[in-house]
């Protein structure tokens, strides 16, 4: 006599939801729960991801469950972040891979947006190097936390009469759904320091009225660098390394703006590696900078 078999039931991707626990902007832990549903077979495996990379965000699964009255099987995952971090505007992603149905899930948590958040545009400065070495400064228009490009218009000006001509406008999705437009625009080193006011006017569909900014040289006072170049030390050349490091202190110098460039017998040289630090204050106060590049 021949026992008829039970066919297996077919394989079910899962469905995922992450909820998080508050937008409150109090100090504490914002909660991100990922819930797992309705899956089946019951093997899978569960990752965070932050804005898109892997490894930044443990979390804590729990063993999958049989669903009552059902073939299929449900979990949940767990995992914190700091209020800060969260305030930062990450995107927090749970995915899940069910080898089973051959199916990688995911969804995502970001902090709550406000109306007032969508939309902030700042101005980026020439770089020295481009005013005084190359002599081609731009400027940069860059507007973050947009919904979509619908409507979307970025204008340059400046303060005295004459045409301007802004470089083609550049659109690019961001992890948490919202998109970063920018817009840079070729100035003469001569207007910028004469204290030539440029502006950029922002409209979209989603914004009440238009957003402008303007820029100019910063006044004040001025202090230039003083430059210190250091040889390797003598423990390091008596060392059996293949290298050695060359140290450049920069001090003296306001505002922060500054660029540090290599060379190698007078002339640029692509191939040489370095590591500059940012610009750090030299005492209390309005007090100048000082930075190290090594080589």
């Amino acid at each position: 006599k021949e026992i008829p078999s039970r066919d297996q039931p077919s394989p079910i991707k899962p469905e995922v939801h992450v909820l998080h626990s508050s937008c409150t902007t109090k100090p504490g832990v914002i909660q991100l729960l990922c819930f797992i549903s309705g899956f089946y077979p019951k093997p899978l495996t569960v990752q965070w991801l932050v804005d898109g990379e892997p490894g930044l965000l443990h979390g804590d699964t729990a063993p999958a469950k049989k669903d009552a009255d059902s073939h299929t099987f449900s979990t949940r995952s767990n995992a914190s972040v700091s209020q800060s971090e969260w305030l930062e505007g990450k995107t927090y992603i749970c995915q899940v891979s069910h080898p089973g149905s051959g199916s990688t899930e995911q969804d995502h948590a970001r902090k709550c947006r406000g109306d007032s958040e969508r939309g902030q545009v700042f101005l980026l400065p020439p770089s020295p190097a481009a005013l005084y070495v190359a002599q081609n400064p731009m400027l940069t228009c860059l507007v973050v936390n947009l919904p979509g490009d619908s409507g979307l218009q970025m204008v340059w000006s400046q303060e005295k009469p004459g045409s301007v001509s802004p470089d083609p406008l550049t659109l690019a999705e961001q992890f948490n759904d919202t998109f970063t437009a920018s817009r840079s625009m070729p100035i003469s080193t001569r207007d910028w320091d004469a204290g030539e006011t440029f502006s950029c006017k922002v409209e979209h569909s989603d914004l009440p009225s238009p957003l402008i900014k303007s820029i100019s040289k910063k006044p004040g006072r001025h202090s230039a660098p003083d430059v210190y170049l250091l040889r390797p030390h003598y423990d390091e050349l008596s060392s059996s390394e293949d290298s050695v490091s060359i140290t450049c202190l920069v001090r003296g110098f306001f505002p922060e703006n500054i660029s540090v460039q290599w060379m190698k017998n007078h002339k640029a040289d692509e191939s040489m590696e370095y590591i500059t630090t940012p610009p750090i204050k030299d005492g209390a106060g309005d007090s100048n900078f000082f930075l190290y590049s090594k080589l």
